[in-house]
């Protein structure tokens, strides 16, 4: 892939060319036991290199929401080697049918060779600044780039589907996960579901579940962890640098204070309570209509925290000089979600076959991610907001219009109500190398950016070329027409809060525009 990474304030020469080459082989076995049991395995190996080299290696310029320039310093190489595993048994007696197994998800032997950064990168608050010359912060990675991990995921899972009697379905199970990063092991999750349909008929399915679901870490800030655990390699941040030259005369940047990665003792596998319950209700042959409420608590998300951030009231100094950043990576943040679903699917009129979705909800969390930081690492007041996935309302819309044997499109339709984005002063107002401050009292993703529309179409027709008395045999050729954003709608992303920034309030970037795609296929 070439020149990735361009496009909204990213220029040309920021860019990066990567590369990636995977193979898997995949063995799958169905095993009939006994009338009343079944084996089933997956098992997967693959491996795979990632090469990503930047288009330019100077120093990277970063104008904060105004444009990114000099060298991407985006130079590594990842290979991995891995297997997953599904291993399963399914028993029936009587009312009950139970399945248990083993599910290893990845086991992984992983090997980095990071150079990213290496070059360093200079971050200014405003293009003023940038004029100026004045960045508020140089940042650079130095020492050895290779390191080598095993990742361990795996989970034991057994449930029962009981048939109560014909018409109530009771399913009870239990999952319990494990992961090699943490020192947390307790991680059983149990389950809960019913379906009921009332009545003789039949028409009508009452459903109801409540369940526990963990999480996992992945091994990417693991990796950090360990470089800076294990004195590999070395990040520094300078605040308030020279520039070009950001150490000055007669000084090296190893003469700095470093930076270090940790996790935060103690920290637990993230997890999540959800509850649903709804009713299906069959409208007219060969169409239910679906209404459901789904709701969900995220308990110890995570989060990163720079604990060696200048303390209040003055946000100075560093309470421990011989380091820069302390981030600790951190399960502390919470999430909560509630939504309201409608569907209908099946046969609409004798040319529509497809689903309608409309969906209305709210999301409110605490952090963006394992690698978000709030503002104010000593004040978590007004983190707790919209979260930056929250959509108010969405649509969708997907089947197919059937016209006769030359006449069959597929339609894909959705819209969806702005996201939210935050306000920020776009300045190291607390002195830590960031530039996440809001003004005074306004909460986190209090902005509110516009929505989206789009519309896909295709149409395609398959020519069978040799008489076969099964249509799935012989020889058949498959021509395909593709429209993607029919209605070449701008649909607007990237938006900027930065009050610093020229593009306060603005887009940076949009999705794709109108597009048509040709598909020819020849089976035998």
């Amino acid at each position: 892939m070439k020149n990735e990474g361009v496009g909204g304030t990213t220029l040309p020469e920021a860019a990066s060319h990567s590369s990636d080459q995977e193979g898997e082989i995949i063995y799958t076995q169905r095993t009939i036991l006994s009338p009343k049991l079944i084996n089933q395995v997956r098992f997967l190996y693959g491996q795979d290199r990632v090469p990503t080299v930047s288009v330019t290696r100077t120093p990277g310029i970063v104008v904060q929401d105004a444009f990114t320039g000099g060298g991407a310093q985006a130079d590594s190489l990842d290979t991995e080697r891995h297997f997953t595993l599904n291993e399963s048994l399914t028993w029936s007696a009587g009312r009950h049918l139970v399945k248990g197994g083993l599910l290893i998800p990845d086991w992984s032997w992983r090997h980095y060779i990071d150079r990213s950064n290496y070059g360093g990168t200079f971050s200014f608050s405003s293009l003023g600044d940038y004029t100026a010359g004045k960045p508020y912060m140089f940042s650079q990675q130095q020492g050895d780039p290779e390191l080598s991990l095993v990742q361990k995921i795996l989970a034991l899972y057994v449930q029962d589907e009981i048939s109560v009697r014909k018409s109530l379905a009771v399913t009870m199970g239990v999952r319990y996960d494990w992961q090699n990063f943490y020192g947390d092991h307790n991680n059983v999750a149990p389950r809960l579901s019913f379906a009921w349909a009332p009545g003789t008929k039949g028409t009508t399915v009452l459903r109801g579940g409540v369940g526990l679901f963990n999480d996992r870490l992945s091994e990417s800030p693991m990796a950090d962890v360990i470089r800076s655990r294990e004195g590999r390699t070395f990040r520094y941040v300078l605040l308030d640098p020279g520039y070009p030259d950001p150490t000055g005369a007669g000084s090296s940047i190893e003469d700095e204070p470093t930076s270090l990665v940790q996790l935060q003792p103690g920290m637990v596998i993230p997890h999540s309570l959800q509850f649903s319950a709804g009713i299906d209700r069959q409208m007219w042959k060969g169409t239910t209509l679906s209404v459901n409420y789904i709701e969900s608590h995220g308990f110890r998300l995570m989060r990163s925290r720079d604990i060696n951030a200048p303390p209040p009231p003055l946000y100075v100094e560093r309470p421990d000089p011989a380091h820069g950043v302390i981030r600790q990576i951190e399960s502390t943040a919470s999430q909560e979600s509630r939504s309201l679903q409608v569907v209908l699917r099946g046969k609409f009129t004798e040319y529509f076959n497809g689903s309608v979705q409309y969906v209305f909800g709210r999301a409110f969390n605490d952090t963006n991610g394992i690698g978000s930081f709030p503002a104010n690492n000593y004040d978590l007041t007004g983190e707790w907001s919209r979260s930056s996935s929250d959509e108010r309302h969405r649509f969708d819309l997907v089947g197919s219009i059937n016209g006769g044997r030359w006449f069959t499109i597929g339609v894909a339709f959705s819209a969806r109500s702005g996201r939210p984005y935050t306000m920020r002063i776009g300045r190291d107002v607390y002195n830590n190398g960031t530039t996440n401050a809001r003004p005074p009292g306004v909460p986190r993703n209090s902005l509110q950016a516009s929505g989206s529309a789009n519309l896909d179409l295709r149409w395609s027709h398959t020519f069978a070329l040799t008489k076969a008395e099964d249509e799935d045999e012989g020889m058949k050729f498959n021509v395909g027409v593709d429209a993607f954003n029919v209605l070449n709608r701008v649909n607007y992303t990237g938006w900027v809060g930065n009050l610093s920034s020229p593009f306060y309030g603005q887009a940076t970037s949009a999705q794709a525009a109108r597009r048509f795609q040709v598909t020819a296929r020849f089976e035998f």
